[in-house]
C-alpha cells in the first residue's frame, strides 16, 4: 500500500483526470474513474470540491491517497543469505579458494606407471587422472592432510596422499596400486576385487570419499 502527501502539491486528477469515482450512483462504479480513493477530513457538504472533466471527484486538499498497487521501492529487501552466484555458503571451508594454485608448485619428474593387477584398468587409469591434477597433487605432496587427520579408521585422503607420494618417488618404475585396492569396498560397497567397474564411477565414488573424510561425521 502507496501513501502519498498530497497536500504541498496539486492533485494529478486535476491535470490528468481519473477514470472511476467511489462516489456515484446506480451501481456504484463508473466505469471512466480510476481505482484511487480520496480519503481525509471530513468536510461540510457545503464545501467546495474539486471537480475534474468527466464529473469524477478528485482528492481534497490535504487527503491521503491510498493505492492499492504496491511499489517496489516500498517492498523490503530480501536478506541475502547466499554468494554472488546464488549459492548458499558452505557451513565449512575444506579449501580456501585463495590458496588454490593450477600450476605445479614444483617441477616433477614423470612419476610412476600402475600395473594392471586384474581388471584394474578402471581404477588405474582414475588414479593417474587425480595425480596429475596440480592442484590437488600440490595439497596432497605438502602431506598438509595427515598432519592434521584425526580419523582412526579409513580415510580417503590419508589413501590418496601416500599413493600420490608413492608415485613420484618411484619415477620410471612401475608400482602396484596396493593401498587402493585394499581399500575398495569402503570406496563403494559394491565395487569387487578382479570385477571390470567403470572408471568414472569409480572416480566420482573416489572424490565422494575424499569429500566425506574431510567432514565431521558420518552423515
Amino acid at each position: 500500500m502507496t501513501i502519498v502527501d498530497r497536500s504541498s502539491e496539486n492533485s494529478d486528477h486535476e491535470s490528468v483526470g481519473c477514470k472511476r469515482s467511489p462516489f456515484t450512483s446506480g451501481d456504484g462504479m463508473d466505469s471512466s474513474c480510476s481505482s484511487s480513493w480520496a480519503v481525509g477530513p471530513t468536510l461540510p457538504t457545503d464545501s467546495p470540491r474539486l471537480k475534474v472533466p468527466g464529473g469524477c471527484l478528485g482528492p481534497t486538499p490535504g487527503a491521503v491517497v491510498y493505492n492499492s498497487t504496491p511499489s517496489s521501492v516500498d517492498r523490503p529487501k530480501e536478506q541475502v543469505l547466499c554468494s554472488g552466484d546464488g549459492i548458499d555458503m558452505p557451513q565449512k571451508v575444506l579449501f580456501s579458494p585463495e590458496r588454490l594454485s593450477l600450476k605445479w608448485n614444483q617441477v616433477h619428474r614423470i612419476g610412476a606407471g600402475l600395473q594392471n593387477m586384474g581388471n584394474t584398468c578402471f581404477l588405474n587409469s582414475a588414479l593417474q587422472c587425480l595425480t596429475y591434477t596440480p592442484p590437488f597433487a600440490n595439497y596432497m605432496l605438502s602431506r598438509e592432510h595427515s598432519k592434521t587427520c584425526h580419523e582412526p579408521g579409513f580415510c580417503m585422503m590419508c589413501t590418496m596422499q601416500n599413493h600420490i607420494i608413492q608415485v613420484f618417488a618411484n619415477s620410471g618404475n612401475v608400482i602396484k596400486p596396493i593401498g587402493v585396492l585394499n581399500e575398495l569396498k569402503r570406496i563403494a560397497k559394491h565395487f569387487r576385487y578382479g570385477s571390470q567397474e567403470d572408471a568414472h564411477e569409480f572416480l566420482r565414488y573416489t572424490v565422494d570419499a575424499m569429500q566425506k573424510s574431510c567432514l565431521p561425521g558420518t552423515k
